[in-house]
Order: structure tokens, then C-alpha cells, then sequence
């Protein structure tokens, strides 16, 4: 099969297709811990979080390259909090100006680490 593109915007077209999804703002976060609050202790960890805003309050998250998850950012002082509307609003991160973050998952799980971008 194949396709023909003409003038600036057939190129601009061909040209965003084939560089996949290109994403104005947003964060790349990667943990380099997992901790259990259940005592259950700590341990080394690569869960990536992608963070795309829709919105000035809304984002959409990918964990672990699973998703898109719903979210809603609230600011307050120093920390973005950002809550996935799944899971009944026990699922989310907290953002420092710093990069830093600890993202709340799946039982009593807790993730640190560190994101790049802006939202």
C-alpha cells in the first residue's frame, strides 16, 4: 500500500505519523523505589509514569505503559497533587518542584522517584 501526500501540510501529516504521538507538555517519571507502608519493607523499582495534561485540572496517565487513566491535578503550596479517578480516588501521585514524587498504587504500595517535563 501506498500513500500519496502533497504540499505542506500532506508532508507535515506524513511527517507526525510517522514520529508517533508528539506531546507539547507533560512528564516522563521513573521510580527508583518501591516501599510497602505495611511494613512489608523496600526494594528497588522502574515503574515509569507518563503524565500527558488535557486540561488546566485533567491529565491522562500511562503506568507502566498501561492505560490511559483519568486523572484530576489539584495545586497547593509546593506540590502538585495529581488523583487517577479509578480506583476510587486512592490511586495518585504528589509532585514536588523539586521532580521529585511518591505515587500511591495498588495496596499499600508507594513509589519514589523522579519526573522530567512540566504540566
Amino acid at each position: 500500500m501506498s500513500m500519496r501526500v502533497s504540499g505542506i501540510i500532506g508532508a507535515t501529516a506524513l511527517w507526525a505519523g510517522l514520529a508517533g504521538p508528539v506531546f507539547a507538555r507533560g512528564l516522563d517519571c521513573v521510580a527508583s523505589e518501591r516501599c510497602r507502608t505495611d511494613g512489608g519493607g523496600c526494594a528497588a523499582s522502574r515503574l515509569s509514569i507518563e503524565v500527558s495534561p488535557t486540561g488546566a485540572a485533567k491529565a491522562r496517565l500511562w503506568i507502566d505503559r498501561q492505560g490511559p487513566y483519568p486523572a484530576r491535578i489539584a495545586r497547593s503550596g509546593g506540590i502538585t497533587r495529581i488523583t487517577l479517578d479509578n480506583f476510587g480516588g486512592s490511586h495518585g501521585m504528589d509532585l514536588h518542584a523539586d521532580g521529585g514524587f511518591l505515587y500511591r498504587g495498588n495496596g499499600a504500595k508507594e513509589f519514589t522517584g523522579t519526573c522530567e517535563g512540566e504540566l
